[in-house]
């Protein structure tokens, strides 16, 4: 997909208003991320990272919109758009960041607590994004890399705290 029709894409979903969820059954489980969170964690080479989050449904529950900024002196901001792929059945998300990414993953869904995004093949070197839940206020997002078809390795990991 070329840059500016998915940045179109995206940034029509960007506007759309949150969205109540949707009745049980009828899409995606994303509600549980709605909200603001404060993260704090550390990169590979041990140095401290901390981010701002926050998620907004959206689509009548069958999407979220997520915005992350890392906290200064961090310069890491972007906005995803996590929605249903009626296509492949799973799910795809969408990323645009400050330093000019336009990034898709694909998931197949969840795992017990666990929801993977894969980046596309075009999305080099190879990543993801492990998002666990470790209760109804605490999340995990590990970002991991894998460069020359070798297993993923830790980019970053974040352990995220719902804000009121």
């Amino acid at each position: 997909m070329r840059l500016p029709s998915l940045f179109l894409a995206l940034a029509g979903l960007v506007t759309i208003a949150p969205a109540p969820a949707a009745a049980a059954g009828t899409s995606p489980s994303f509600e549980g991320f709605a909200g603001r969170w404060a993260c704090s964690g550390h990169f590979a080479s041990g140095k401290p990272i901390a981010s701002r989050m926050s998620f907004e449904s959206a689509l009548q529950g069958a999407g979220m919109v997520k915005r992350h900024d890392d906290v200064a002196p961090g310069g890491y901001h972007a906005v995803e758009v996590w929605g249903v792929s009626s296509k492949r059945g799973g799910f795809d998300m969408v990323v645009l960041d400050t330093f000019g990414g336009a990034r898709h993953f694909v998931s197949d869904g969840w795992r017990g607590a666990t929801l993977v995004w894969t980046g596309d093949a075009q999305v080099v070197p190879a990543q993801r994004f492990v998002y666990s839940r470790l209760d109804a206020t605490h999340f995990r997002v590990d970002w991991q890399l894998s460069r020359d078809h070798r297993p993923f390795t830790m980019g970053d990991t974040l352990t995220c705290t719902r804000q009121p």
